[in-house]
């Protein structure tokens, strides 16, 4: 392996910077969420804080370990073993708020969804960078991986999750692309997710709601469009500049899930276009320097490491600003390094942590 040379200073502020700016956003977004469950006013807000002190080790670890012990076999197909084994188990927790997907550890709770995302981009980069020449043969390369993508979305499609669900066939989607699958792969498996995606729909009444809404948001804004109508509110009433940080409005019980979900949207509010604009840079940046990270990487594990990462993050970041912005159907999808939340929080800093791994070796 080439030798070690220095972390990408660039993609390590910006990781940086987005985690401090998701401690001042939760702080600001929490409080009257909080009180109104009876707690203190800044119970989210420390236990974040906690969470950022676990992912910043977690994030120096994936940074000092070399990335190639992650291309073990034993590694790859364990941890996509034990990923599995945990979603099928999670579907026997007690519900909250509707859906089984955590698992209740007392002071906190795990959501295997979050892991299953590296968990792919681990595998398929294990199987990729080993097989690549052979990406057209079914049994030695698209089989296993959409077989496991698969399997691994409808576990997760049960909970219900359909936003993490189609961000694990996001992932493994733009790796086998750019690894060089044929286009009557990509059309006939994007057919039946898109299928897929429309039975999942159909199946539950409040989906069905949801699109609609979509396409309609003004139609029934004391029902299914609330929480849209109080996301552009937020966003629309924000300006340039913002009503300034903790002055926003729609975060006092308007704005359902401000501290999660929708936290772009408090961000609009109170920090403005040049709030948002801001955050949009560091996400662009996040995905020059993780792109740059993948190209440059010494081998092909380590260029599909960094691709897979690189796109869990811009593209989910993207995700949750479409759905506050009403230009996706609502989906709960939480904003990476910024929204409150330890195992979305965590996942994301140990995959930033791979990417400023592989940043580290030079070609």
């Amino acid at each position: 392996m080439p030798r070690r040379m220095g972390y990408d200073r660039w993609l390590f502020v910006t990781a940086g910077l987005l985690v401090l700016g998701g401690i001042l956003m939760v702080g600001s977004a929490s409080h009257y969420v909080a009180m109104s469950a009876g707690k203190s006013p800044w119970h989210f807000l420390l236990r974040h804080i906690v969470y950022v002190a676990l992912g910043s080790v977690a994030l120096v670890a994936a940074m000092r370990l070399p990335y190639r012990r992650l291309d073990d076999p034993r590694v790859a197909y364990g941890a996509a073993a034990a990923c599995v084994v945990a979603l099928v188990t999670v579907l026997a927790m007690p519900a909250a708020g509707g859906a089984r997907r955590w698992f209740p550890l007392g002071i906190a709770s795990v959501q295997p969804s979050e892991v299953a995302k590296l968990a792919v981009i681990v595998f398929l980069a294990h199987v990729l960078s080993r097989k690549e020449e052979r990406i057209h043969e079914p049994w030695a390369v698209p089989l296993p991986c959409l077989a496991l993508t698969g399997l691994m979305a409808a576990l997760v499609v049960i909970e219900p999750d359909l936003g993490s669900a189609a961000m694990l066939c996001a992932i493994a989607g733009t790796m086998l692309f750019v690894a060089g699958l044929r286009w009557s792969w990509i059309g006939a498996v994007g057919g039946l997710a898109l299928l897929a995606s429309v039975a999942a729909v159909l199946v539950e009444p409040y989906r069905i709601q949801r699109i609609r809404t979509f396409w309609n948001p003004t139609a029934d804004l004391q029902g299914a469009g609330f929480q849209l109508w109080q996301s552009l509110i937020a966003v629309g009433s924000g300006g340039l500049t913002g009503s300034g940080l903790g002055q926003g409005r729609q975060k006092a019980l308007f704005l359902p899930a401000a501290h999660t979900d929708f936290i772009f949207s408090v961000i609009g509010e109170e920090l403005g276009l040049v709030g948002t604009g801001l955050l949009l840079v560091a996400f662009s940046i996040l995905f020059w320097r993780g792109m740059r990270a993948a190209v440059r990487a010494p081998d092909r594990f380590g260029f599909y490491l960094a691709l897979g990462t690189t796109a869990l993050l811009t593209l989910q970041g993207l995700i949750h600003m479409g759905v506050c912005l009403g230009l996706l159907p609502t989906k709960g999808l939480p904003l990476p390094f910024v929204s409150w939340g330890g195992s979305s929080l965590i996942a994301s800093m140990v995959g930033i942590g791979w990417i400023l791994n592989v940043s580290q070796y030079s070609n």
